[in-house]
């Protein structure tokens, strides 16, 4: 009975439309008006100070005016959303709208707008002698030094392609 009750909890859970998927800023056009973790590289920030608002923008992946995907920080959240990183890459969640043919979520804590985690923080010695990252599952997007993503979907920070995911299955893509 309590093996069934799990069953059906699992199964409500995974079919609940307010379960909110991982996108690349580049999937996003394809999920307008879903619940998404939106997640790429920041390639530029611009705040429009004389626009009612004062709403800041965030261009992922692609610099404006070809971006692929915005945040969108309205002035009066900013305290609520706190410090905004300048680079590397970040995941933003909410519903994907489309503003002027470009994809978007507005952000309103800082819940909504975080920088992906690692799941180690483990090194090794490379045959270089330099201290790499370990092989680690990203908390929402590629993260930054990342060459490629292995079989088991851990991100490798591997500097040389001899042996690079050998534990995990081998290459899947290189980044």
């Amino acid at each position: 009975m309590k093996f069934s009750r799990l069953l059906l909890t699992l199964f409500l859970l995974a079919s609940s439309p307010f379960l909110a998927q991982t996108l690349t800023s580049a999937q996003a056009k394809d999920h307008l008006g879903e619940n998404a973790t939106v997640c790429g590289h920041i390639v530029g920030e611009r705040t429009a100070e004389a626009s009612k608002g004062r709403p800041t923008f965030l261009n992922l992946d692609q610099p404006y005016p070809h971006q692929q995907f915005t945040v969108l920080i309205w002035g009066s959240d900013l305290a609520a959303v706190g410090k905004i990183p300048q680079t590397g890459s970040i995941c933003a969640k909410g519903v994907i709208a489309l503003y002027r043919g470009v994809p978007e979520i507005v952000v309103h804590s800082s819940t909504d707008l975080y920088v992906p985690g690692l799941s180690n923080n483990r090194h090794y010695m490379n045959s270089d002698s330099d201290s790499v990252h370990s092989p680690a599952y990203s908390g929402g997007g590629v993260p930054d030094g990342a060459t490629a993503q292995c079989r088991d979907g851990t991100f490798s920070f591997s500097r040389h392609h001899q042996g690079t995911c050998s534990h995990h299955g081998g290459v899947a893509k290189w980044l």
